[in-house]
């Protein structure tokens, strides 16, 4: 090699670790338990202030679900009926284009092609299958949102209907 190196120069105990490939001598393991144990020790009051806090907020979380609720206003719900009830129509366009990969021909009369067509026809079915599936999700989502802001809205116009009367 170059700069009077020899391939078989072998390199100063301070570049390469000591022992065999994976082990860690006794002493090694002492000095890493030992840093283990500052380092926990420092890590502590911190570590359990972070603790402290991530159970404070799934503490809330978890409040929050325990009812098995979720909470909407209703001008989000009204901002968001038009986008779920637009997912719908558009799975709804694409099981339109999906069913005409039915109807596609097999190319020739040959054992290949037979076999490309069943599979095509297993695919498409599949695809149709998972596209009514979302298309059922989003109308239910879309009905749901309906249901709520009509069931909202009546209860704000019995709530106004009382104001009215006792005011």
């Amino acid at each position: 090699m170059g700069n009077d190196q020899s391939s078989s120069t072998s390199q100063s105990s301070g570049d390469q670790p000591q022992g065999r490939a994976g082990y860690i001598s006794p002493e090694e393991q002492a000095t890493r338990d030992r840093q283990d144990e500052q380092y926990n020790e420092a890590m502590n009051s911190t570590g359990a202030r972070i603790y402290q806090q991530r159970a404070a907020e799934d503490a809330k979380v978890n409040a929050a679900a325990a009812g098995g609720r979720f909470v909407m206003d209703v001008d989000a719900m009204k901002s968001l009926l038009p986008d779920w009830q637009d997912i719908a129509d558009e799975l709804g366009d694409m099981i339109n284009d999906g069913q005409a990969m039915q109807n596609v021909p097999q190319p020739a009369e040959d054992p290949g092609s037979t076999m490309q067509k069943q599979a095509a026809d297993r695919h498409a079915a599949a695809y149709l299958a998972s596209l009514r599936q979302q298309q059922a999700y989003a109308k239910g989502y879309a009905d749901q949102l309906r249901q709520a802001i009509a069931k909202y809205e009546q209860q704000d116009q019995a709530n106004t209907h009382g104001l009215d009367k006792r005011g």
